[in-house]
């Protein structure tokens, strides 16, 4: 746009330069004619040339406004996206503690159901043994009773030989 008003401010000036060499040689009121056309074609092309200045300033003001928008919305979307990383992090670490808490959980009720397997084994081999209580722990009165007994030498009633 730029480039045609200026050719067209080319034209005109050239006119003007036919128009003053026609003046010297012929009539006065038609050059002075011809020179007001003229004159009035370059005011409309600097008129055109301004409004298409204007409208180049209004686009370029225009671009600016959607540029900042766009990295408005570029900062925001990389504010989302660290916003939902924290919140993954923060919901993968639950889950993990959650899985910690049941395996630790899981883990403590191993070794009662075990324990409690164990016991009833105890039991049946201490049946018959006054020293140990239900669930193959000793009494403590009777185990140190015992200690005594076998440092001794005696064992359940009987003496070692």
């Amino acid at each position: 746009l730029a480039v045609r008003l200026q050719g067209a401010l080319d034209r005109a000036e050239a006119r003007v330069r036919e128009l003053e060499a026609e003046w010297e040689g012929s009539g006065v009121a038609a050059l002075q004619a011809q020179m007001e056309a003229l004159r009035l074609e370059m005011e409309t092309e600097r008129r055109t040339m301004a409004a298409a200045m204007e409208e180049l300033r209004d686009d370029r003001a225009t671009m600016r406004g959607r540029l900042l928008e766009a990295s408005e919305r570029e900062r925001e979307a990389e504010a989302a996206r660290a916003r939902i990383a924290a919140d993954y992090e923060i919901l993968k670490d639950r889950v993990l503690k959650k899985r910690r808490e049941q395996q630790r959980q899981d883990q403590q009720a191993m070794p009662a159901r075990t324990g409690s397997a164990f016991a009833s084994l105890d039991d049946i081999v201490s049946l018959g043994d006054p020293s140990v209580v239900r669930g193959g722990l000793q009494r403590p009165e009777r185990r140190r009773r015992r200690d005594l007994l076998s440092q001794t030498g005696v064992e359940r009633g009987r003496r070692r030989r």
